[in-house]
């Protein structure tokens, strides 16, 4: 299935093309896209095109940085009808699990997820797209559009403590620090928002629970939730979520899932797989992935993927793709 998002990001499109001097209609119809989706925020667009766009977009504005742009005027009200219930939550905790239960109403491309530290947590953004990496552009979209959720919970004038993004630099960062308000790194191992565990969990006092109830009944009312996912595609998202933080042993894994290995273990059995075949399922991804990006070396392809050394990633790799990482990079090139 192809995946979709809100149009509510073409009408943020608009507004920012504009301003930088270029005509949002003539571009919208040469990426394919109707111009009734500028003011009907909640119709579906193919992602596809709409990622297409806003590279063709930037590379007319000397490499504008769009997306960020796009999501420096995100507003509680963007998210749609699950804006009322995100607008209730006790806490930023809370108001990310909440957002994760009904993700799907923004977007068939997005998950989210909260990995926790000693002293740090990370919300971490994964876009499911159709291409090999999702982009910069959808990419620093979404952060700051969850950027301005944290901002919601916490005080506008909040900042986070560091920004990550898995793409290269761009040509100047002025405005990333402008719009972010922290260190931003970029080239990391994981898209996400580094926040203390302290500001995760802090209590709003003026947090009412009776509206937040009634704020979800009303959602589920008029928007159920879809089945829930299965056991493998859980563990498949969690290992994604982990795995560049060094932390996709099975034990670590149940954890984040609330269940212990052994259930986890069965519970996988019983959907006729294995902890280690997700496991390397995943692996496998992130490994081709890494090494089609020629940015990164054999070393960091290793690390991407869950392994310390590269002589066990050697070994992993050969063994799945009959040729060594270095090889298998080098027919990638020459294809």
């Amino acid at each position: 299935m192809t995946p979709r998002i809100r149009s509510i990001s073409l009408s943020k499109y608009a507004n920012v093309v504009q301003e930088l001097g270029m005509d949002p209609l003539r571009m919208l119809r040469q990426a394919g896209l109707d111009q009734i989706c500028l003011n009907s925020p909640d119709l579906l667009v193919p992602e596809t095109a709409f990622a297409q766009l806003l590279e063709t977009s930037s590379a007319q504005t000397s490499g504008a940085a769009l997306g960020l742009l796009m999501g420096s005027r995100w507003r509680l009200s963007d998210f749609g009808q699950i804006s009322l219930l995100l607008q209730h939550q006790a806490s930023l905790a809370t108001l990310m699990r909440t957002l994760k239960d009904y993700q799907h109403l923004i977007s068939s491309t997005i998950t989210t997820e909260i990995v926790v530290q000693e002293r740090i947590s990370i919300i971490q953004l994964q876009l499911h797209t159709e291409r090999d990496t999702p982009g910069r552009h959808p990419m620093e979209l979404g952060i700051t559009a969850l950027l301005s959720l944290c901002r919601h919970q916490l005080g506008k004038d909040w900042n986070p403590m560091g920004v990550h993004f898995t793409h290269a630099p761009p040509a100047s960062s002025a405005h990333h620090r402008r719009v972010l308000g922290c260190d931003t790194v970029f080239a990391s191992d994981f898209d996400g928002i580094v926040v203390s565990n302290q500001d995760l969990q802090r209590l709003d006092p003026e947090h009412d629970s009776r509206m937040e109830d009634h704020a979800r009944q009303l959602i589920d009312v008029h928007a159920p939730r879809p089945s829930a996912r299965s056991v493998e595609q859980q563990v498949h998202s969690t290992i994604q979520s982990l795995l560049p933080h060094g932390r996709h042993s099975i034990a670590q894994v149940a954890g984040a899932l609330g269940c212990t290995s052994r259930s986890l273990q069965r519970q996988l059995e019983n959907s006729q797989t294995s902890f280690q075949e997700t496991l390397d399922a995943v692996r496998s991804q992130a490994a081709i992935r890494a090494l089609k990006n020629p940015d990164l070396s054999v070393s960091e392809a290793a690390a991407l993927s869950g392994f310390m050394e590269n002589s066990s990633f050697t070994r992993w790799f050969s063994k799945h793709f009959q040729q060594s990482p270095s090889a298998w990079r080098q027919q990638q090139l020459r294809s």
